[in-house]
């Protein structure tokens, strides 16, 4: 089970007894109705639908710890912010608390659920990997070479942050459709990839390919022998 370090990773507290509805109305996939041990992703995106963050949302019980990315929380922090307005929520960041680390090659049976163990807190959130967080003073053992992670992703085919996941495209086209719910209500980008799902087409698609078969300037993860791609539809 190889770990390696999440350096990226950045760490909020949303209070509050709107924090919730409040995460549910402005983000992709539903958190309303989440409970307290439970985790769930979820991307906040623009009126065009363009990703903001994807963010993993733990329920705490009194309060929700918000793991999105240093990269971009500002931007996050700078959307959501002004539209709290009389809504019961406060955020913090705890970033500087915490580190961060992906566990990766593993098989998940409980996914959507996170659990402490020896002081780190682990989070299912895919069949494939987990995310782990903990505290400076807790003792958690990973490596910085990102290489084997991001072969591995590719073999896998799974999207990341600073790759497939950007500012440049919306969740249909990065393999984040499972984190765009079908019966939300409005979210800001809503309409948008509404549209998209119901004419059944994203306009572009992330992929695994055979290096050499398609234009370079696609290419999101570079591989050796495969790597990961977002290419328009009417390129397949």
């Amino acid at each position: 089970m190889p770990r390696v370090a999440y350096d990226d990773a950045s760490l909020t507290v949303w209070q509050g007894a709107d924090a919730l509805q409040f995460i549910d109305g402005l983000s992709s996939n539903k958190i309303i109705d989440m409970i307290q041990g439970e985790v769930r992703q979820t991307v906040f995106t623009t009126t065009q639908a363009k990703i903001i963050d994807l963010a993993t949302v733990f329920h705490m019980g009194d309060f929700l710890a918000v793991q999105s990315h240093t990269s971009q929380l500002d931007m996050l922090l700078k959307h959501v912010t002004p539209r709290i307005l009389d809504q019961e929520v406060t955020i913090v960041d705890v970033t500087s608390r915490n580190i961060f680390v992906i566990e990766y090659g593993i098989t998940n049976s409980n996914v959507g659920r996170f659990e402490s163990l020896d002081g780190v807190t682990h989070g299912y959130i895919d069949e494939k990997y987990s995310l782990l967080i903990a505290s400076l003073n807790v003792e958690c053992v990973f490596t910085d070479e990102t290489a084997p992670f991001h072969d591995w992703r590719i073999e896998n085919q799974i999207p990341w942050n600073g790759f497939e996941i950007s500012k440049n495209n919306h969740p249909l086209s990065t393999g984040l459709s499972h984190l765009v719910h079908p019966a939300k209500g409005c979210y800001i980008g809503q309409e948008v990839l509404a549209r998209m799902i119901s004419r059944g087409r994203s306009g572009k698609k992330f992929t695994r390919v055979e290096n050499g078969t398609i234009d370079e300037k696609y290419i999101t993860t570079q591989g050796q022998t495969y790597s990961l791609a977002i290419i328009r539809e009417s390129n397949q």
